[in-house]
């Protein structure tokens, strides 16, 4: 808990010493990339932190290509 908590209060840190600049420039779609990104890398960092287990895009991938690999069998015959 003191690890994430630790990710978080960094994140904050960076996003509070570097955002400050980019809205005072006006600089719209520069905060709204940074932003995302900062909240991802948290994101990463706490599940990093508590070392949970995500499951590997690779299975997205077998899951995205196993129906159309069957479709075009069926289409090819083989």
């Amino acid at each position: 808990m003191l690890i994430t908590l630790a990710v978080i209060v960094v994140a904050a840190i960076i996003g509070w010493i570097d955002l400050p600049g980019l809205i005072h420039r006006k600089e719209w779609r520069e905060t709204a990339v940074y932003s995302v990104m900062l909240l991802t890398a948290t994101v990463f960092g706490v599940i990093a932190s508590n070392l949970w287990e995500i499951p590997s895009p690779l299975y997205i991938i077998m899951w995205i290509y196993d129906p159309v690999n069957h479709i075009l069998a069926r289409l090819t015959g083989t």
